[in-house]
């Protein structure tokens, strides 16, 4: 008996869903072809979108990178997310930094290794003074540029750790800080309450989103003697330049709770907060699913007006309002079904062509992860925005069928 009703149950809606996708079909090609179309393309805009942000918020989630020939490490304490060397103050510090980068620099594919002291100094000039955020560096060939500005203007080797006599007072200024502080090439500034530092060169950062704030660069082993990190030799995080991936596993053991990123790990890290990436997925998830059933409803909504008199009929005839009811479910999921699909595979290219402007214009990494489960995904938000659809449809559907206006 059981047997029975469940193959009876199973033939039934065999037969429903096989009239759904016709009824579909005939709609979407005959009758009602611009409100079919506008459902499924709602609905695929909005999944597309959604595919695209998520594809982004977890490919810096999850520090998504392909390593180029011109790969930069930084070495940084482990936390529960990157830093730039333009936020990295009061932060776990690593001790010894001379003496590591010393031994890192004899690994024979790596070119240049520099730790990094950040700070927040005021330096005066004349009658004016600014707080700026000054950044510690060895400077040495290739190094290029360190929170914007050129390092390589700075004298090499950090002269200072190696001869305390040797003070080299060293300053290069960006554009922002030389402005407020009215100085030039040349001019000599106070550093921290310390006099005798002289401006080597005054340059626009070019670290993102750094354009008017005030940074400064000198001599590593200079800013440690000023804000007393000399004595244990500390540095907030260290820069290394190579062009082998396979070195990231060597520095991985050079310091115990210790993260190693890229450069472009470190640029997705100053923009995007660990919490941030998921975020912005939720949001993107929330407003898919609204605007989705706001297409879905309207669309549909007015196709089931266009046929009330159909319904009606159907409901004189004796056909069940209940199995009008199944028959509108499966045709909205249809609809939504196929805007998912379309949606997903759009958001896919979409997101690929998004990594491609990125490595165009800001960074020599993809930042969106591409996946083909995220068009799984588009579809699975695609069906969920067909069943929250669903009871508005039926609402309507049980009014029309009863010649309710």
């Amino acid at each position: 008996m059981l047997r029975s009703k469940l193959r009876s149950w199973l033939i039934r809606w065999r037969g429903l869903i096989a009239v759904a996708c016709r009824q579909t079909v005939s709609r979407a090609t005959y009758t009602a072809r611009q409100r079919v179309l506008f459902s499924i393309l709602g609905v695929a805009v909005a999944i597309s979108l959604l595919v695209v942000v998520t594809a982004i918020g977890v490919g810096l989630a999850t520090s998504t990178t392909v390593y180029d020939d011109d790969v930069d490490y930084w070495i940084v304490p482990e936390s529960d997310g990157g830093s730039s060397p333009l936020i990295a103050t009061d932060r776990p510090a690593f001790g010894g930094a001379h003496e590591t980068a010393a031994e890192l620099e004899h690994h024979p594919e790596i070119e240049y290794v520099s730790p990094i002291v950040t700070d927040v100094v005021r330096i005066e000039h004349g009658d004016r003074s600014e707080y700026v955020l000054v950044v510690g560096v060895i400077s040495s060939p290739g190094i290029g540029t360190v929170a914007g500005l050129d390092a390589e203007a700075l004298t090499a080797n950090d002269p200072y750790y190696t001869d305390t006599d040797n003070w080299t007072g060293e300053v290069i200024l960006s554009k922002s800080a030389a402005t407020h502080l009215d100085v030039d090439t040349n001019d000599t500034v106070t550093v921290g309450g310390t006099d005798g530092f002289t401006v080597v060169t005054v340059g626009e950062s070019r670290a993102p989103g750094s354009a008017t704030f005030p940074i400064a660069l000198v001599q590593l082993s200079e800013l440690q003697a000023l804000t007393g990190g000399g004595e244990h030799d500390l540095a907030d995080q260290f820069v290394v330049g190579t062009n082998a991936p396979t070195v990231k596993d060597d520095l991985e053991q050079v310091y115990p709770q210790s993260a190693v990123l890229t450069r472009a790990e470190m640029t997705a890290s100053e923009t995007m907060g660990s919490d941030l990436p998921l975020a912005l997925s939720v949001a993107a998830l929330v407003v898919a699913i609204g605007v989705g059933t706001l297409f879905v409803v309207a669309t549909m909504g007015l196709e089931l007006v266009a046929e009330r008199r159909q319904l009606a009929t159907l409901a004189a005839l004796g056909i069940s309002t209940g199995s009008q009811l199944r028959l509108i479910t499966v045709q909205t999921l249809i609809t939504t079904a196929l805007g998912g699909l379309l949606g997903g595979v759009g958001g896919l290219v979409a997101a690929a062509l998004v990594n491609e402007l990125a490595l165009t214009l800001l960074t020599s990494a993809p930042i969106a992860y591409l996946h083909p489960f995220l068009v799984g995904y588009g579809l699975l938000v695609a069906l969920v925005i067909g069943i929250v659809s669903v009871p508005f449809l039926l609402v309507l559907t049980h009014r029309l069928s009863r010649g309710v206006p």
